[in-house]
């Protein structure tokens, strides 16, 4: 189970922010304080942001805004010294706080939040015995180790209960929110699964685990809590970027597409998680370097942009993204790319079709593009190589706009392969394959269907291999 650690230094720079939205008036007391300044801000994944100041000298501090009201989450007050704590945010939100200088927590007193009284009470009484288990800390020596393990085990015991009666006293709170989505996912002991030798098949049983982990790994997690966005990293942030950057690492397009409307879908109604959601999953996949991936995008903006979902965003934009969305279907794995046709260096018109092999390479570059310097002389190392073992050809298409100057760079690089001229074409592939940056790479089968693509020169022996040898399944 994680540790939850409430009270976190605010490291850096505090980036400013204006996206709040209808009527908030906090105000804070603290005597004895001498610092004229008090900022307010709160977290959002892994960073901190200041939404407001206030300035006095007498050590009372008011926020307040007549038009708006504040997204709910954990929020802080922080002075110029690096001094903070920390607060609730959610339906209420005009209240005041009252305290000490020589100890903000100890002395902190509420009026007219119920949220933030029941909050501090939770904070004093876990911070209690942080201190008991930090005094054990200083006496572990003396008491010797079995003592001690068994004295920080009572006061473990304690903090559980305490969090425990919390959450079922409070289960709407948003500190019950957090606490619940710290705790790690328990996977249930599963019967064993046997071969049919009758030994124990291990790794069947290890992916069943898997299985399950993946589909229940956010279970403890509220989607429809909106307060959640707006916590310390190690709540929400760490845990979700897990998600998707490890385990989702070596899933299928399909299943990782699968996964993430699973998930989107429970916090569909909620008023900035669904958002958050959709927003980050799509563009980790528009801008993911992993073959297939672009499909997890396309599929993205064809179920929640076009449909109409996507409400925060201006028409003009959504219509934007389906427009790339049709344009990179075009060039999906397994999809037949039409019959293109150049001249090559003489003038005279060839075409794709024209080739036959069992593998074709469709390359888009310029004599002038920096990475086709070192990309398509290492292709074509392969071509020669490997030509006839694996019974394949290239077309090269030139992108560059001085024909001069391509002729000179594929003499150049003796590139003795199909060299033609893209500026002159029966379709615009530029627009078709919405090529942006060249080198564009495509591995086509016999059939002229695309089987490789975002493959890198250096790899492209090897993937073309493992899929002659039928073991990259599309």
């Amino acid at each position: 189970m994680k540790k939850l650690i409430f009270s976190l230094f605010i490291f850096g720079c505090l980036f400013f922010s204006s996206s709040l939205k209808a009527q908030y008036s906090i105000n804070i007391d603290i005597k004895g304080n001498n610092d004229s300044i008090l900022i307010m801000g709160h977290y959002y994944l892994d960073n901190t942001y200041a939404i407001d100041t206030a300035v006095n000298k007498k050590g009372k501090f008011s926020f307040e805004k007549k038009d708006k009201t504040l997204d709910p989450g954990i929020y802080f007050f922080s002075n110029t010294n690096g001094k903070y704590i920390e607060f609730i945010i959610d339906k209420e939100q005009k209240f005041s706080l009252s305290t000490l200088e020589e100890d903000w927590m100890k002395n902190m007193k509420v009026s007219k939040s119920k949220d933030n009284e029941i909050y501090y009470d939770y904070i004093r009484s876990t911070t209690k015995l942080s201190v008991e288990a930090n005094e054990l800390g200083k006496k572990k020596k003396e008491l010797g180790e079995e003592n001690f393990n068994k004295q920080i085990a009572q006061i473990n015991e304690k903090n559980d209960s305490i969090k425990s009666v919390f959450m079922k006293t409070y289960p709407n709170h948003l500190l019950s929110k957090v606490l619940k989505a710290t705790q790690y996912v328990e996977i249930p002991k599963f019967d064993n699964v046997y071969k049919k030798d009758g030994s124990v098949d291990s790794s069947a049983m290890q992916n069943q685990k898997y299985y399950y982990y993946i589909h229940h790994y956010f279970d403890n997690i509220d989607f429809q809590c909106d307060g959640l966005l707006r916590t310390p990293k190690a709540v929400f942030h760490q845990t979700y970027n897990y998600y998707w950057n490890e385990l989702m690492k070596y899933q299928t397009k399909d299943s990782i597409f699968n996964l993430a409307v699973y998930w989107i879908e429970k916090a569909r109604g909620s008023k900035l998680m669904f958002k958050y959601m959709v927003h980050d999953i799509t563009e980790r996949y528009l801008k993911s370097p992993y073959m297939g991936h672009d499909e997890i995008y396309i599929n993205m903006i064809n179920r929640y942009y076009a449909s109409g979902d996507a409400t925060w965003m201006p028409p003009s934009a959504i219509d934007k993204e389906v427009a790339r969305a049709r344009k990179w279907e075009n060039s999906m794995l397994l999809k037949t790319v039409p019959d293109l046709a150049c001249p090559d260096t003489n003038g005279i018109v060839h075409s794709l079709y024209e080739l036959k092999a069992k593998y074709k390479i469709l390359i888009f570059w310029s004599y002038d593009c920096g990475h086709c310097q070192t990309e398509i002389p290492k292709v074509f190392t392969f071509y020669k190589n490997f030509k006839d073992i694996y019974n394949l050809e290239v077309m090269a298409v030139n992108s560059g706009t001085d024909i001069q100057q391509w002729k000179n760079k594929v003499k150049s690089l003796n590139l003795q392969w199909l060299n033609v001229n893209g500026l002159v074409a029966n379709y615009d592939w530029h627009d078709y394959f919405d090529v942006e940056s060249t080198p564009l790479i495509l591995i086509l089968d016999k059939d002229n269907r695309i089987i490789g693509k975002k493959v890198p020169a250096s790899n492209i022996e090897n993937y073309i291999k493992l899929y002659d040898e039928g073991k990259i399944k599309l």
